[in-house]
């Protein structure tokens, strides 16, 4: 057991420091017996439906790319306590199933969970990027000696168009004094952060919402996106996205059929709306047990407008990450 379980603060308890409470049985776990995620067929079956909102693609702004020696310590991490990985392929593949479901731009989220690995992961990310079309650079970051300088180099050579920082799985506050240089060139500089704070699918004390808090009090200017929505502490993302102007939300695995995030509250939904110009789709591809088609699908279904959700889907995502569409796609 880790510390974390032991402290009473998340780990398989499933409730966080805020009482909010994991779906009944945490039922995404399969201990031992992952069984089978369910495949792409490859009909693309959401873009009949983007065709009446006028789009015929997506950003996604929550995919994840790492190294290939990295991304199978994932899945195998993924496969023993979460869930089967639909696109569980090579990197090629992977890029194929993003081109057949137009994802015209993706991000290329990753996060470090050790000293000295940011960087080297920065450097990697930035030289796949350069020859992948589509690829919306972005890097992440840690605390450690150095990370000023490795991010101004993210930032100033690498060409960084934002970071991820996942605290469950890093497992530091992001409010520390060893990040202040990290968060005050990135907030200088306008680029936004993913972060995972919400406690799903696995809480613990580094994702609880009293860290965005903390964060968002010492750089009130830096642009923020909410990984998931904030599941499950949904509600309060949801107020600090209405206080704050630059704090932003991704649909990263709320609305689907599947029970990470749990259920998205239906008495929320009217809030929506509202907020649609600080939503970004996000999928989690390729670590998603169902379809890319599927998320897509999850939120053109939404009780919002045509416009927020063209926004929602394409918009957003262009105008956060500064993208040139200019020649008609990023």
């Amino acid at each position: 057991m880790s510390d974390e379980d032991k402290d009473g603060s998340g780990g398989r308890s499933g409730r966080g420091r805020h009482g909010k409470t994991a779906p009944e049985g945490q039922p995404w776990r399969r201990e031992g017996n992952p069984g089978p995620a369910r495949p792409d067929d490859g009909s693309a079956a959401h873009l009949a439906l983007l065709a009446p909102l006028g789009l015929e693609g997506v950003i996604d702004a929550h995919c994840h790319w790492f190294p290939d020696n990295v991304t199978e310590k994932i899945w195998e991490y993924f496969s023993r306590h979460y869930w089967p990985v639909t696109y569980h392929c090579s990197g090629g593949e992977r890029l194929r199933w993003l081109r057949q479901n137009r994802v015209d731009g993706f991000t290329t989220l990753n996060y470090a969970h050790r000293p000295g690995m940011a960087s080297w992961l920065n450097r990697w990310t930035a030289q796949w990027a350069g020859d992948t079309p589509g690829a919306i650079l972005t890097g992440t970051f840690y605390p450690e000696e150095g990370v000023g300088e490795y991010v101004e180099e993210a930032i100033g050579r690498l060409g960084m168009r934002g970071f991820k920082l996942h605290l469950r799985v890093s497992a530091f506050d992001p409010a520390c004094a060893e990040l202040t240089p990290a968060f005050e060139r990135v907030q200088e500089a306008g680029l936004p952060v993913v972060i995972h704070c919400g406690s799903a699918p696995d809480p613990s004390r580094f994702n609880e919402p009293g860290a965005a808090d903390r964060l968002l009090k010492r750089y009130p200017r830096l642009k923020l996106v909410v990984a998931h929505m904030g599941a499950w502490e949904w509600e309060h993302y949801l107020g600090l996205a209405e206080r704050f102007e630059h704090v932003y939300l991704d649909t990263t695995m709320v609305f689907v059929d599947f029970p990470a995030c749990g259920r998205f509250p239906g008495q929320l939904l009217g809030r929506l709306e509202g907020l649609s110009a600080k939503i970004l789709f996000g999928s989690d591809f390729p670590n998603i047990p169902y379809p890319l088609s599927h998320a897509v699908e999850s939120v053109v279904s939404l009780p919002l407008s045509a416009e927020a959700r063209r926004g929602i889907l394409y918009g957003n995502a262009i105008r956060l990450f500064g993208l040139d569409v200019s020649g008609g796609k990023p």
